[in-house]
């Protein structure tokens, strides 16, 4: 299927700032949810999600880790669905994330652990959806309907809001000190990476459009972008990218950086930038030459793009995984294809 002319990913990504300001100024309904997460004492969580709500739930777990110390895992359903196991919920916290709230395997887990005596959280984009009718609290996107099968508003909007219910039980933390900028930042990001992609990023579009394989790593708290992008690559162009922890590459997958092999690093200012950078450089010594797209500390770089934000790193998700979606709607113009309706791809995907 050829490319549109303006893509339906297009336009829900130029949405993103509207999302993002719509959910961090819902503070009421949020600091709701924060207080009944608060009572309950839970001690440790588990959230269930699929796709690209599975990437949402990476940044959550390290967000609940990092500001609140809490363990954090990430379900295995099947366990319950097909297996058929009883899970020990009492005392816990449950948070399913599901943009369409439809995936059987998410609902049914929710229903057993709330059954079992844990605090249930849905983060959704539907709010008459299952899943919104069988968890305690909701929190909404708000992002409205997306054109494109691929997720990027609601994806954003679930970063935002499992940000802002964190920030809500942190509240001295710099992640709560960082959300009355990311509106303006996600505008920034939107025109950076628009204007980067149209100058020297378009080299990156050449190169992956000759290509059918790409290797996307970061850490941390953008493990979750290097993860998504990797999956918009694959859904909106069918080009075969991995995503991988820059750690985890070290172990072994680095051999796939070879000097013919697209490499793209999201490389956040700081300590964990550093780690990111250790990966970046073993790819050069292997022959690669690596994209990276960063805060101040890739500026003057060549082939990098440099996000001009103050965000603190937990916040940055949101504002790279804008390059990576419009990196992925730009190459399936290049390449010819239509993003907005992958072949053999649905919006609602139901998993038992």
């Amino acid at each position: 299927m050829a490319a549109p002319a303006t893509s339906g990913m297009r336009a829900d990504i130029s949405e993103i700032p509207a999302v993002v300001e719509r959910v961090v100024g819902d503070r009421a309904a949020i600091a709701e949810v924060a207080a009944a997460v608060r009572a309950s004492g839970a001690t440790w969580a588990t959230i269930v999600a699929r796709g690209s709500s599975d990437h949402a739930a990476i940044y959550l777990q390290y967000l609940l880790a990092v500001y609140l110390g809490m363990p954090a895992g990430l379900a295995l359903p099947s366990a319950s669905t097909i297996y058929g196991a009883r899970m020990g919920w009492r005392g816990g916290l449950l948070v399913a994330i599901s943009q369409s709230g439809q995936s059987p395997d998410v609902t049914t887990l929710v229903e057993e652990a709330r059954g079992a005596g844990a605090v249930t959280v849905a983060i959704t984009n539907e709010r008459d959806s299952p899943l919104a009718a069988i968890a305690q609290h909701v929190l909404d996107c708000q992002a409205g309907p997306e054109r494109a099968v691929p997720a990027t508003k609601t994806y954003v909007g679930c970063l935002a809001l499992a940000a802002t219910l964190v920030a809500q039980l942190n509240p001295a933390s710099d992640l709560a000190a960082g959300l009355p900028d990311l509106p303006d930042a996600m505008r920034r990001s939107v025109e950076e990476s628009h204007a980067w992609l149209e100058g020297p990023g378009a080299s990156l579009v050449d190169g992956l459009a000759a290509t059918d394989r790409a290797l996307i790593v970061s850490r941390g708290f953008n493990l979750a972008t290097a993860l998504e992008v990797a999956l918009k690559l694959k859904e909106g162009c069918g080009l075969f990218a991995v995503g991988y922890s820059s750690a985890d590459v070290m172990h072994g997958p680095m051999v796939l950086a070879l000097p013919d092999l697209p490499v793209i690093a999201f490389r956040p200012d700081g300590v964990i930038g550093e780690s990111v950078e250790e990966a970046v450089r073993a790819a050069e010594q292997r022959g690669a030459s690596p994209w990276l797209i960063g805060g101040m500390d890739v500026a003057g770089r060549p082939r990098a793009l440099s996000m001009a934000t103050s965000l603190p790193e937990p916040l940055t998700p949101l504002a790279y995984v804008i390059a990576g979606q419009l990196l992925t709607d730009r190459l399936a113009a290049r390449i010819g294809v239509d993003p907005d309706h992958p072949s053999g791809l649905t919006k609602v995907t139901r998993t038992l």
